[in-house]
């Protein structure tokens, strides 16, 4: 006999089974049982979307900070680069004013 093959499930199937087994009047059990899916990765799966919420709901804070630390990194590399501009300009003119 071999050894049986892990299925694979989508991410949308996944969530699919998730929010299946919170329908009212519908067992984790039998959803677990149609679906052919062992306890062990329901719960599992059940642990990374909660930690995936998490994450998501608090990391925007973070997004925006690092968000907005790069804008201003930019912002200043635009500054510097437009004085580095003005001042070629400058020296490009009297070049030709001496000429």
């Amino acid at each position: 006999m071999g050894k049986k093959k892990p299925r694979r499930f989508t991410v949308e199937q996944k969530l699919r089974i998730l929010e299946e087994a919170r329908d009212p009047g519908t067992t984790v059990a039998e959803v677990l049982r149609r679906h052919q899916v062992d306890g062990t990765t329901y719960y599992r799966w059940e642990r990374q979307a909660r930690e995936g919420m998490r994450e998501a709901l608090k990391g925007r804070r973070k997004d925006r900070g690092a968000k907005d630390k790069e804008i201003e990194r930019l912002r200043e590399e635009v500054q510097t680069k437009s004085r580095i501009i003005a001042e070629v300009v400058e020296e490009n003119l009297g070049y030709k004013k001496g000429i």
